[in-house]
């Protein structure tokens, strides 16, 4: 399990308006994402969990919004589910970069080069590029390279940026303050 400060841009939604989110996981794929305000305060949650509450996300606003519509139930992959963003839940987290970047690497899709050591947030990084070299899937929708920062001493991508041809960025996200094994608990993936 892990938690980290999640930030991330995605050119298609909000006009790439930088959103912040508390991000816990835990295996086998159990997700909590808190959206945070511009004073940090929790302005939405949604919980997924594999195998639980019949496939669905749970979410919920907080304040008025949150009292009149209470806990709403929605397929990952409802446009109200995908309304802070172009991914599905079941495609949140590091696992998923990780599994990504190897199935592409083995398609013969991308092929990636050691750029170096990086620093970010105070720690050593490598910083890998990634090229597509053949066609990639509907979901990377128009990236053509991207950038991946891997932490050296955690060994877990910690940053991801992807790129459309003509160089304009189409998402960011960055895994900030991340901490492994911290013991997560049922309670964490559900509402108070």
């Amino acid at each position: 399990d892990y938690t980290c400060l999640y930030e991330k841009q995605e050119r298609a939604i909000s006009n790439g308006e930088k959103q912040t989110i508390r991000f816990y996981f835990r295996k086998p794929f159990d997700v909590r994402c808190d959206w945070l305000n511009d004073r940090g305060r929790v302005d939405q949650t949604a919980i997924y969990r594999a195998g639980e509450n019949g496939g669905k996300v749970l979410a919920r606003r907080t304040g008025p919004l949150g009292s009149l519509f209470g806990t709403l139930r929605l397929d990952p992959n409802d446009p109200l589910a995908l309304a802070d963003s172009r991914h599905p839940v079941t495609q949140a987290g590091i696992g998923y970069i990780i599994e990504r970047v190897a199935q592409e690497l083995s398609r013969h899709n991308i092929k990636m080069d050691y750029l170096g050591e990086d620093r970010g947030d105070g720690r050593a990084l490598y910083k890998f590029a990634l090229t597509a070299t053949g066609p990639l899937p509907p979901d990377l929708d128009g990236a053509h390279h991207a950038f991946i920062w891997v932490d050296e001493k955690l060994r877990l991508p910690v940053a991801i940026e992807l790129y459309d041809a003509s160089g304009a960025l189409i998402e960011r996200h960055r895994f900030k303050d991340m901490r492994v094994n911290v013991g997560l608990d049922d309670r964490t993936f559900a509402f108070q």
